[in-house]
C-alpha cells in the first residue's frame, strides 16, 4: 500500500475513531485499512470523502493551516497592497511580503506540498468511484455522483490557487507557462515527470470539473446543504472567479446570477462571530474546532492579524482603511489601534480559541464580482446596484460621505475597486484580485507615496518559483 493509500486510510481512520460508539467498542476492530475496505464501505467511503476537506485545509501533524485553512489567505493579503508585513521569518510569509519567495521559502514549500496532496487526494477517490470499484460501491449512483464533484471541486479550486501563485496573469498572456496539470492518481513511484500546463489549460481543467453542478447540493436553503462543502454555488463561484481571471464578462455574470438562495445577512461581524459563518451568506469557508486552538500553526490567519501576533497589520499609511474607515461604517469595528501606531483587522479575533471559519466564498463577493462585471460590459446601473447592497449593509445611504451611487465611468470604477478593498480586507481577496488584472504590486512609504515592488513583466518577483523539492524530482519542468 503506498503513502497516498495510508493518507486516507489514516483520514478514514480517524473519522471512524472520533465517531465510535458502544457498538464499535464491543466489536473487533480492523487492524488494518485497506484500500477496497475504504470503497466496500458506506461508512469509510463517506469519510474518506470528509478527508478530501480535511487535505483542502492542508492538515498534518503540525498544522490545519498549510493551504486553504490560512496559508491561501495569508499569501493573497501579504501580495496587497493593503497589508503590510513586520514578521521577522519565513513562516510569517516575510518572504511572500517582499516578494522575494525563493524555492527552499517556507510558505512556498507547505502550500505547494498541501494543495498536491489534497489534489491527489481527491484523484484517488475519483479513480476508485469511477475505475477501480466502480461495479462494487456500497452506495447508489447518485451518491457515488456527489462525491466525485466534490473530489473534482477540490481539485478545481486547489488549481485555483495553485494558478494565481505560480504563474503569470492570464490577462498578461492566456498561454504563459502555468503550474503541472496531475489528474490521475499517483498510488507509487515513477510518476514524478510533468510538465507545467499553461494557465489556458489549467483554467480549462477547473472549468471541466466543476461542469456537473446539478450533483451537488443547490444552495443554502436545500437539503444536503453545507457551507464547508462543495455545493451548486460554490462550483458556480469558482467559475465566476475564473471567468473573472480571463475578462470574459458574460460568462462571469452568468455564473454570479446562476447562484440562488443566498442574501447578505444584517451585519458582516456574524460572519466571524459564532456559530461561525453557518448563515445565508456563507456559501463555501473553512471550518475551524478545538484542535485548531492547540498553537498558533493551527489556524494562522487568527494568529498574524491578532494584535499578539504583531506580525500582519493594516497599512494605515495610504491604504483602503484610510479613505473608507470611516465614522458611520460598520467594519470599521474591525479595526484595532495599539499603542505603537500599529492598527490591525481584528475580524479574527478570539485569539484564546481562534474557532474563527475562513471564508472563501460569501454572498458578498458574488454581488462585487458582478458590480465589477457590469461595470465592464457598460451596464453601470446595475454595477452600482450591487455595490449599494453591499455597502448600504455597513453605512447608510443617507450617512455616507463617499459614496453617492450616482457615480459612472472612473468615478465609479474607483467606488466599486474601494469597496471591494474594504469588505474583503484581511480575507486574502485584493493580493489575488491585483494579479489577475495583472497590476503592479506596491508598498507603502511613511511619506504616503507607492514604490512598485513586484510588475507583470518579472516573473521573479511576480510569481512564486517551484519549490526545490519539486524541480528536484520533476525533471519535466522548465521555468
Amino acid at each position: 500500500m503506498k503513502k497516498y493509500i495510508y493518507y486516507i486510510a489514516a483520514a478514514v481512520t480517524m473519522s471512524l475513531v472520533t465517531a465510535c460508539s458502544e457498538d464499535f467498542i464491543n466489536k473487533t476492530p480492523d487492524l488494518k485499512v485497506t484500500e477496497a475496505s475504504i470503497f466496500g464501505s458506506a461508512t469509510r467511503l463517506e469519510a474518506a470523502i470528509e478527508g478530501t476537506y480535511t487535505a483542502l485545509k492542508g492538515s498534518n501533524s503540525v498544522s490545519d493551516g498549510y493551504f486553504m485553512g490560512g496559508f491561501a489567505t495569508l499569501a493573497g493579503d501579504n501580495r496587497s497592497d493593503d497589508m503590510i508585513n513586520y514578521g521577522d521569518n519565513g513562516y510569517t510569509m516575510r518572504d511572500t511580503y517582499s516578494h522575494s519567495v525563493n524555492a527552499s521559502s517556507i510558505e512556498n514549500d507547505a502550500l505547494f506540498r498541501n494543495a498536491y496532496l489534497a489534489i491527489n487526494y481527491a484523484n484517488m477517490i475519483i479513480d476508485g468511484i469511477e475505475k477501480t470499484y466502480a461495479n462494487s460501491l456500497p452506495c447508489d449512483a447518485e451518491t457515488a455522483r456527489r462525491y466525485v464533484q466534490e473530489c473534482k471541486f477540490v481539485r478545481a479550486i486547489s488549481y485555483y490557487y495553485l494558478s494565481q501563485l505560480y504563474g503569470l496573469p492570464y490577462k498578461t498572456d492566456p498561454n504563459a507557462s502555468n503550474v503541472p496539470l496531475r489528474i490521475e492518481a499517483i498510488t507509487g513511484a515513477g510518476h514524478n515527470d510533468c510538465p507545467a500546463s499553461t494557465i489556458s489549460e489549467v483554467f480549462k481543467q477547473i472549468l471541466a470539473d466543476t461542469e456537473e453542478i446539478d450533483a451537488l447540493p443547490a444552495n443554502y436553503e436545500s437539503t444536503g446543504f453545507s457551507s464547508t462543502k462543495a455545493s451548486q454555488a460554490s462550483a458556480h463561484a469558482l467559475r465566476m472567479r475564473v471567468y473573472m481571471c480571463m475578462e470574459d464578462w458574460d460568462a462571469a455574470i452568468a455564473e454570479g446570477n446562476a447562484i440562488s438562495g443566498f442574501s447578505l445577512i444584517p451585519s458582516i461581524s456574524t460572519m466571524f462571530d459564532s456559530p461561525y459563518a453557518q448563515t445565508a451568506e456563507n456559501i463555501f469557508s473553512i471550518p475551524m474546532s478545538e484542535s485548531d486552538k492547540s498553537n498558533s500553526q493551527t489556524h494562522p490567519v487568527g494568529y498574524f492579524y491578532h494584535e499578539s501576533g504583531q506580525i500582519t497589520v493594516v497599512n494605515n499609511i495610504n491604504g483602503i482603511a484610510t479613505i473608507y474607515g470611516i465614522e458611520g461604517d460598520d467594519r470599521t469595528n474591525f479595526l484595532y489601534t495599539d499603542e505603537r501606531g500599529y492598527t490591525y483587522c481584528e475580524k479574527y479575533n478570539e485569539r484564546s480559541t481562534r474557532y474563527e471559519w475562513i471564508p472563501v466564498f460569501r454572498y458578498a463577493e458574488i454581488l462585487l464580482n458582478l458590480a465589477e462585471c457590469y461595470y465592464n460590459t457598460g451596464d453601470e446601473s446595475k454595477a452600482i446596484d450591487c455595490v449599494k447592497q453591499v455597502r448600504t449593509r455597513s453605512i447608510a445611504a443617507d450617512q455616507d460621505p463617499l459614496v453617492t451611487y450616482k457615480e459612472t465611468g472612473e468615478a465609479l470604477w474607483t467606488v466599486i475597486d474601494n469597496e471591494r478593498r474594504w469588505e474583503f480586507m484581511a480575507e486574502g481577496i485584493r493580493g489575488y484580485d491585483i494579479s489577475r488584472r495583472a497590476e503592479d504590486y506596491r508598498h507603502p512609504q511613511t511619506d504616503g507615496s507607492w514604490t512598485v515592488v513586484a510588475t507583470p513583466s518579472d516573473k521573479t518577483t511576480y510569481c512564486w518559483p517551484f519549490p526545490l523539492y519539486e524541480t528536484t524530482v520533476n525533471t519535466a519542468l522548465s521555468e
